[in-house]
């Protein structure tokens, strides 16, 4: 009986791409990753949870996204994603941050996906907009960026550790310090017509259903995503502290930064 050639195996297995993606920037990111690996590309936006189980092969591959928070995984994610079990699947890791520094978040998600049961085999940072201060990295991912995407899709499942057990580490700091609170939050104005959309997609629940010119601001974990998905513009960051840090917050990014991938041999 004659065995599958490596092409129909990669033809015939599932690509699974998995996101955080609040603002919505790591989705493109993830999914053009996604579609440059040979296979049936199944998307998972796990934002507000696991609206379904995900199902993974060993023979499949992963890509797994999230945005970087103050240099981390957000913890929502983290918390999701534990619940994925990976089954030995072939991953790749990628983080979207918004042009300044995404410190630990690709060390951390490796460490996240390798003990749900994924194998990393390697790792990107992109530049997205920034989901706060919206002017920075404002267009990005460009299409040189998903561009960059796709060919490191195709990369990183060319390489020896496709074909082979055990987990690696890839390059990364380990994080010495809890993560911390951002202390600001997106308001409503004017134009808030009490749809309450923003309240059923608020990945925490900050906004109240009732009242959605309320927002819970302990609970508001500053992702943007009220700000994204609302189609009347009626959320934004605003405020004095948002001001004075935005003004400092761009002086430091101005200049582009390109995207960092790492796919060990």
């Amino acid at each position: 009986m004659l065995q599958p050639s490596i092409t129909e195996i990669q033809h015939n297995r599932t690509v699974h791409a998995i996101f955080f993606s609040p603002a919505r920037s790591t989705k493109k990111v993830v999914e053009a990753i996604a579609s440059g690996i040979p296979g049936k590309v199944v998307s998972y936006d796990i934002t507000q949870g696991l609206q379904k189980k995900i199902s993974i092969a060993p023979e499949d591959v992963a890509v797994v996204g999230v945005p970087a928070y103050s240099g981390r995984v957000p913890e929502l994610a983290r918390q999701y994603l534990e619940q994925i079990n990976g089954n030995g699947a072939r991953t790749v890791i990628t983080c979207v941050y918004g042009n300044n520094d995404y410190q630990y978040t690709l060390d951390e998600l490796v460490q996240v996906c390798s003990d749900a049961g994924f194998i990393p085999i390697s790792s990107g940072a992109f530049v997205a907009r920034h989901s706060i201060f919206q002017e920075v990295a404002k267009g990005r991912p460009d299409k040189k960026d998903l561009d960059k995407a796709r060919q490191f899709g195709k990369q990183s499942v060319k390489h020896a550790r496709l074909t082979t057990d055990g987990k690696l580490r890839l390059k990364g700091h380990h994080p010495n310090h809890v993560a911390g609170e951002v202390p600001i939050a997106a308001r409503a104005n004017s134009n808030c017509n009490f749809c309450g959309a923003c309240a059923r997609l608020c990945p925490v629940g900050a906004i109240d259903q009732d009242n959605p010119k309320r927002t819970n601001k302990k609970a508001c974990i500053a992702c943007a995503r009220c700000v994204e998905m609302c189609s009347y513009n009626a959320r934004k960051f605003s405020g004095l502290l948002y001001y004075m840090t935005r003004k400092r917050f761009e002086e430091q990014s101005q200049e582009r930064k390109e995207v960092e991938v790492f796919i060990p041999l």
